[in-house]
């Protein structure tokens, strides 16, 4: 009955340890037709969501007033299928801001090349990705690599944290520093297995032209001497806040 509500601009759900399942968040996915609403929070962290819950979920793109999204899906059973629907997203033609956790789930490199897709978002500012403890690999967190190409990304945290990242999917993040709008750049690359060739290219995201501020945590990865000289680099770069956690 929410999605009737002419009123109703902003809407904050905590659903989180329900057992909801696809059928839940299909009914969620109804809020695409409140009139009004232009910011949306779900919390569904643990609900038993897979593939089809995430495509319901997905139909959001068509809320007509939407500027900001915020899908926590923490802990559910989502796959590629699932992470590939939320590049629709994409779609929404008003959203600015979107934040969307999908740790502890069963994503793979697939369904994270499609969610790069989200680069063609024509109004969107701000970014967060939470993939935590998922599947990505080298080849998924290169993929990645292609959100340089948002026009108005200004905002960006890839939370990318045990995923068996090496060097090759480090250098790729690095080409972010192409990024034309990119203002703030949060990466969690904690518990990977990246080495100096990684951290070098890292060190490289302080050429990005309109980047202020920079957080790089890089605990408990393999980084040596040189990787670590190269990083000190980044205390001498043209940036309002440089935070590197190695």
């Amino acid at each position: 009955t929410l999605r009737h509500c002419s009123t109703l601009t902003s809407l904050t759900l905590n659903l989180r340890l329900n057992g909801i399942q696809d059928g839940g968040a299909a009914v969620l996915a109804t809020l695409q037709a409140a009139p009004s609403l232009t910011f949306l929070a779900l919390c569904l962290e643990v609900c038993k969501i897979g593939d089809s819950g995430a495509q319901a979920l997905a139909q959001l793109k068509n809320a007509p007033a939407l500027t900001a999204l915020s899908l926590n899906l923490r802990s559910n059973l989502i796959g590629d299928e699932g992470a590939a629907a939320f590049a629709e997203l994409r779609h929404a033609p008003l959203l600015k801001s979107f934040s969307l956790s999908l740790e502890f789930n069963r994503i793979g490199p697939s369904g994270v090349q499609a969610l790069a897709a989200l680069k063609d978002a024509p109004a969107l500012t701000a970014l967060h990705l939470n993939l935590r403890v998922n599947e990505l690999g080298d080849g998924g967190t290169a993929a990645l690599a292609a959100l340089k190409d948002a026009p108005r990304l200004s905002v960006l945290h890839l939370n990318l944290r045990v995923n068996k990242i090496r060097d090759h999917g480090a250098v790729a993040l690095a080409a972010l520093r192409h990024a034309p709008a990119l203002k703030t750049l949060i990466l969690s690359l904690e518990f990977n297995k990246i080495g100096d060739a990684g951290a070098e290219a890292l060190a490289m995201l302080k050429e990005a032209p309109l980047l202020e501020t920079l957080r790089l945590n890089l605990e408990l990865n393999t980084i040596g001497d040189a990787g670590k000289a190269a990083l000190a680099t980044l205390k001498d770069a043209a940036l309002k806040d440089v935070a590197v956690n190695l």
